[in-house]
């Protein structure tokens, strides 16, 4: 019986990994792959929480089948409100701060600018695009057609509710969430 609750959590826990990871996934495996992943993730969770909850009503232990039934709910709840996106563009540029502090940095002082290596996961293909007054990290850019994206800027404090980033070829965005530093999430 604990086989399964461990694999249940085990299955929760590479759901809320894979979800987190989407942006990478998505680079690496394309829309349907990070699907699939996602996917697999809640069948693993829903599954062994579903053989959690039985084999403790088999053993009418009916308090602990709840207790599990109800985390594993909230659990699954949580992954599904969150905006994954948001926590992994805000993960990640929290976690790179200097990284990102040095690009604009350079591109204030009118140096070269170039990306980290480990942006790759991030900018698609680690590409930083400069702009006339600031700097476009594209994150996600629509495959197909190639005219609508998202992506990182650095704008400065405060760039103007009206300022419009090209975001991919026929695309425009506009800042619509502050990340600290004078960088924007750009949609």
């Amino acid at each position: 019986m604990r086989m399964s609750v461990l694999m249940a959590v085990l299955g929760w826990m590479f759901l809320v990994a894979a979800n987190w990871l989407q942006i990478p996934l998505h680079r690496e495996m394309g829309w349907f792959g990070a699907l699939l992943v996602v996917a697999f993730g809640w069948v693993w969770g829903g599954l062994w929480t579903f053989i959690a909850v039985l084999l403790r009503l088999s053993a009418r232990a009916y308090a602990r089948a709840a207790v599990v039934l109800v985390v594993a709910a909230v659990v699954g709840a949580g992954v599904w409100v969150v905006d994954w996106r948001a926590v992994f563009v805000d993960g990640v540029v929290w976690a790179g701060r200097d990284a990102f502090g040095e690009l604009a940095a350079d591109f204030r002082g009118g140096r070269p600018v170039e990306a980290p290596r480990w942006m790759a996961y991030v900018s698609v293909g680690g590409e930083v695009r400069v702009l006339d007054r600031g700097l476009y990290l594209p994150v996600l850019v629509d495959e197909w057609r190639g005219e609508s994206g998202a992506g990182i800027a650095y704008l400065g404090p405060s760039p103007g509710a009206g300022r419009l980033v090209p975001t991919a070829e026929g695309g425009m965005g506009r800042p619509v969430r502050d990340l600290g530093d004078g960088w924007w999430w750009v949609e």
